[in-house]
């Protein structure tokens, strides 16, 4: 009688463990669902066009960055995109440090050099929001933190989306 018990609690037991691991792999959503390009590669790609535009000239490296933004939620189009690439320092580099994913969100830690007055340049370190495009199954860079050179939630409430 014990020994029947016995197994019924191993059994039982066994399957609570077996229950507990599914669920603990699933946390944060579902890894296997997510792009292979990872959001640190997709923010290396998007700032190397728009360095090869800086360094090399010409539109076609930065339209192709362009093609790495939602425009349509962000409300921009490839001139206003192009001009804001133009404010860019000469030689623009970026360097690109750890990403941290968040479900559909990831943030991507970047720093550049900027010019200084008193000659030689600073480092500039910043943080670019890429955002899970479900239907591509891709990450997009979230461009609005530098449009204008305005902070992200300036730009936003300029937007007659903000008020929704």
């Amino acid at each position: 009688m014990i020994l029947n018990y016995m197994k019924a609690f191993v059994s039982t037991l066994l399957f609570v463990i077996a229950v507990m691991m599914a669920g603990c792999s699933n946390q944060g959503g579902d890894a296997s669902n997510l792009p292979e390009k990872g959001p640190k590669a997709v923010a290396a790609q998007f700032y190397n066009y728009i360095s090869e535009a800086k360094l090399k000239g010409g539109a076609s490296p930065a339209k192709e960055a362009f093609k790495m933004i939602d425009s349509e939620s962000e409300n921009l189009n490839v001139h206003q995109f192009l001009e804001i690439i133009k404010a860019y320092p000469p030689g623009f580099m970026a360097e690109i440090g750890k990403a941290e994913i968040n479900g559909t969100q990831a943030i991507v830690d970047i720093t550049y050099k900027m010019p200084s007055s008193f000659g030689g340049s600073y480092d500039v370190k910043g943080k670019i929001p890429l955002n899970l495009d479900k239907a591509s199954n891709s990450w997009i860079i979230d461009f609005t933190g530098d449009t204008y050179g305005m902070q992200k939630a300036d730009f936003m409430a300029l937007k007659p989306e903000a008020s929704k």
